[in-house]
């Protein structure tokens, strides 16, 4: 059986995309958006809408991350531990600022949420990346011109 073959970019673009997600979480942490609680319901009816952000945000956060420490020498699981304990501890501290904000409440269920959405993602990255094989891609300035 062969493994499907995905492009692992520079370490630096993979580092600052993991930026850009935790800075994106961020902002819409501390920020109430327009038209906050106009959604009750997400998907399905059965959980309330930001529940189901919370969870998409710290999965996307992991995804982001494990795909970060892809090449790293670590055994995988070590990988996952990791990637798992940073998003919940930044989702963590997220709620301790949250507390110190007017417009904003910390609550342990979203804590409790964060942890899940992080979970399925390491659980739901290990199994992908059984399947999966990843090559360096070079950069540009590794090309060599044609003669």
């Amino acid at each position: 059986m062969s493994r499907l073959r995905l492009p692992l970019v520079p370490r630096s673009f993979r580092l600052a995309s993991v930026v850009a997600v935790a800075a994106t979480i961020l902002y819409f942490s501390v920020v109430t958006p327009p038209g906050s609680g106009v959604i009750r319901t997400g998907p399905f009816g059965i959980l309330p809408y930001s529940t189901w952000l919370h969870g998409l945000a710290y999965a996307g956060l992991a995804v982001t991350l494990a795909y970060a420490l892809q090449d790293r020498s670590w055994r995988d699981w070590t990988v996952l531990v990791v990637v798992f304990f940073v998003a919940v501890g930044y989702g963590g501290s997220i709620e301790l600022l949250q507390s110190t904000l007017d417009a904003r409440t910390a609550d342990f269920g979203d804590l409790l949420v964060n942890a899940v959405g992080a979970a399925v993602a390491v659980v739901c990255w290990r199994v992908v990346t059984r399947w999966v094989r990843f090559y360096r891609v070079r950069r540009v300035d590794e090309l060599e011109a044609p003669v």
